[in-house]
């Protein structure tokens, strides 16, 4: 190993850095699309073609009786919330620390998201801030599993039980990851998958929805699938009628992009594989080095989707670094490291006001009590906010490559070794 960080002229430890480029598209994928093109299948009415050979794939993957495929993972999460019935009243408990899309679609149905903390070593919601959380009101609960890491599915299932309540699962980041031996998105009444661009199933844009559960299914057929695929698949009596009209949106999924996403879940297992490889052999090759911890995978998780791979910087290990002077360092070793971007949902504007004039949250409406919508505040849930300060990104490398996985490590030894001369440069 070169004694001179590449920072300052000497030779870099990643001789090769690697490009991360998401999803690999085949001869195979491009066949098929220009396939569809060719035959101007476009677009559908009913439950055909791609659509239903996508639905078909999960359906026997997932061993559930309804799937649904969707424009997008947020409406998907919208029609999983309408499906459930949610409404005007309503408290829902949801992740503070997630993407917004498990959350807003709650403000569409007009229910009541009531945040919960994160655990501070996996970033997934806290079953303890869940139970402490829990009204008369309470009527649902939607989890994330963040980054591919299962939430801790023993204790939150304790408390759907003990409770009664209907539970999401957002498998967004989760495809093919499992909880003791059990797949995620197999737990909840209702789960998502969001099938864009970035994910392990990509489709470009898409979702799809899950269940067991009729009448989540035919009622989110009905939100955003009205005409021939609600007459088609919507047969029971309270809600057949509908049919014609549905309730108004267009969530179809397109061809295209069904097609693509069809082809990528054939190679779901393989991905997942080259994922674990690479990442948990770089987890046990940083084990020790200072100023870095791997991620944390707990005991329950029998499968690892990794989204993204978050380890931990510790700065107290290198005698005080800043965070900017180390990721510096580490990108002129080769080491395509960044600062986690996404912070917790309750440090944005919409969950610190009291009303934006657009929802009735706390306003009299003839019939009906609606609770004042959350306020939140920084500080008020410190687990997730320490999260999101400690943690940094890599890409999720899904080719076989250990000797890359060595080399990064021999970079994060590297700038441990040289953190005093970091920190010299840090104070002239």
């Amino acid at each position: 190993m070169s004694t001179s960080l590449a920072l300052y002229g000497g030779k870099p430890a990643v001789s090769h850095p690697p490009t991360y480029s998401w999803p690999p598209i085949t001869e195979s994928d491009i066949a098929l699309v220009t396939q569809l093109l060719q035959r101007k299948e476009l677009s559908y009415y009913g439950r055909e073609g791609e659509v239903q050979e996508l639905e078909d794939a999960f359906k026997s993957y997932f061993n559930v009786r309804y799937t649904l495929a969707m424009s997008s993972g947020t409406a998907a999460l919208h029609s999983a919330f309408f499906g459930l019935g949610l409404g005007p009243g309503d408290e829902v408990l949801a992740p503070t620390f997630t993407f917004l899309s498990t959350v807003m679609p709650i403000f569409v149905v007009n229910a009541l998201p009531i945040l919960v903390d994160a655990e501070t070593d996996t970033g997934n919601i806290d079953p303890v801030d869940i139970e402490r959380r829990i009204t008369s009101g309470t009527k649902a609960l939607v989890i994330t599993h963040m980054q591919g890491h299962a939430c801790h599915m023993p204790a939150i299932m304790d408390l759907v039980r003990k409770y009664r309540l209907r539970l999401i699962e957002d498998c967004s980041h989760a495809h093919g990851a499992s909880c003791q031996g059990q797949l995620l998105g197999t737990f909840g009444d209702a789960s998502v998958f969001s099938l864009q661009g970035s994910k392990l199933v990509a489709a470009g844009q898409g979702g799809i929805l899950l269940t067991n559960d009729q009448e989540i299914y035919e009622r989110a057929t009905l939100l955003g699938h009205f005409k021939v695929r609600a007459m088609e698949e919507v047969t029971s009596e309270k809600y057949r009628r509908f049919s014609g009209t549905g309730y108004g949106l267009n969530y179809r999924m397109h061809p295209l992009a069904a097609g693509l996403a069809k082809e990528q879940f054939k190679r779901l297992d393989t991905y997942l594989k080259g994922r674990n490889d690479n990442l948990l052999y770089l987890s046990s090759r940083l084990k020790g080095i200072p100023g870095i911890t791997p991620p944390v995978v707990r005991d329950y998780v029998t499968r690892h989707a990794w989204f993204t791979y978050r380890p931990f910087f510790q700065p107290d290990e290198l005698g005080g670094l800043s965070l900017q002077t180390y990721l510096k360092a580490l990108q002129a070793e080769g080491v395509p490291i960044q600062k986690a971007a996404s912070q917790p949902l309750h440090v944005e504007p919409l969950f610190q006001v009291e009303d934006d004039h657009s929802y009735t949250y706390g306003r009299t409406t003839p019939g009906i009590s609606t609770p004042a919508r959350q306020r939140y505040q920084q500080g008020d849930f410190p687990q997730a906010e320490q999260y999101a300060r400690s943690t940094c990104t890599l890409p999720p490398f899904t080719e076989p490559m250990p000797q890359v996985m060595d080399q990064f490590a021999e970079a994060f030894s590297k700038v441990a070794e040289q953190a005093h001369r970091l920190q010299e440069r840090e104070k002239t």
